[in-house]
């Protein structure tokens, strides 16, 4: 219990770091996922090509390749330009973060938008409504409600996954766990047990929230 509460006030910075990494990352993989979704929704191919041939590829990667290419390959490139500034673990793990997970989105957005009838859209347009008008007040706040789920159940992955800026030398509550359990290689359970629990507590609101908001979107439909 002595090594817990030593070991505590580093994990408890670690999963304040992660939850930094995740809440820069997550809304940054939104706004992009959205914006591919419709690329790749588009009836120009010059536009939906792009947009699917960088959705495929990110699916098809490891993230631990993607974040290393990011950290070495584009780093870099950054130091030749005078932008060593921009080397770090936390540029590196927030760019490789929103860019893995915006290819998850852009598919929950996709699927999200093609659930609500096209007929909805057809009666908007038909009111006089916009293109883009019946897209914000008609389409997407029906398709909310659908991708709330799978979203909350994205965030909580990238909770998880974030631990893969260990291996660039961020300071997430992984790494912090790799740190105590090498100077405490003889008794690493409560390290473990301590780690295991700050992710629990971390997912868990996050959980229930997204399930009450998602009661309450649904109620107001």
């Amino acid at each position: 219990m002595q090594l817990v509460f030593s070991a505590l006030p580093d994990f408890l910075r670690g999963a304040l770091n992660t939850l930094i990494y995740c809440g820069v990352s997550f809304p940054l993989a939104l706004i992009l996922g959205l914006v591919l979704a419709l690329l790749s929704a588009s009836r120009f191919v010059w536009l939906q090509a792009p947009a699917r041939f960088f959705i495929e590829v990110v699916r098809g990667t490891p993230i631990l390749t993607q974040i290393l290419l990011l950290y070495y390959g584009v780093g870099a490139m950054l130091v030749q330009f005078d932008l060593s500034e921009l080397v770090n673990a936390w540029v590196a793990g927030i760019a490789s973060l929103a860019l893995n997970y915006a290819a998850y989105e852009s598919e929950v957005f996709r699927a999200g938008l093609a659930s609500v009838d096209r007929g909805q859209n057809e009666a908007a347009l038909s009111l006089g409504l916009t293109g883009e008008q019946s897209f914000t007040r008609i389409i997407l706040p029906q398709a909310i409600p659908l991708m709330i789920p799978p979203l909350v159940n994205d965030f909580i992955y990238m909770l998880k996954d974030s631990a893969i800026v260990s291996v660039i030398a961020g300071m997430d509550l992984t790494s912090v766990m790799q740190f105590w359990t090498i100077r405490n290689s003889s008794n690493p359970l409560p390290l473990f047990g301590l780690a295991l629990l700050l992710y629990l507590a971390m997912s868990l609101p996050i959980a229930w929230l997204g399930r009450y908001f998602e009661r309450r979107l649904r109620a107001t439909l």
